[in-house]
């Protein structure tokens, strides 16, 4: 493989484990109010966790899909 296809699975892995971390923030901001205070409310708290655990489980499948996609054109050769 290239370097510049190495890069490129590295440059994936970057975004995707960056857009994770934006996840993780947002979950974090989500789960307390205006005023700094976590929520109490079980089903507000359950559905930001829904919400982005699918967002996270995105991210994560484009990471296994990458090295994948990788693996098979390398061992292709």
């Amino acid at each position: 493989m290239s370097e510049e296809e190495i890069d490129s699975l590295g440059r994936t892995y970057m975004g995707a484990c960056k857009r994770m971390h934006e996840a993780c923030t947002d979950l974090y901001e989500s789960l307390h109010d205006k005023k700094g205070d976590p929520i109490s409310d079980v089903s507000v708290v359950s559905s930001a966790v829904s919400k982005y655990r699918g967002w996270f489980m995105i991210e994560a499948d484009l990471i296994r899909e990458a090295v994948k996609q990788y693996r098979e054109q390398f061992d292709g050769e």
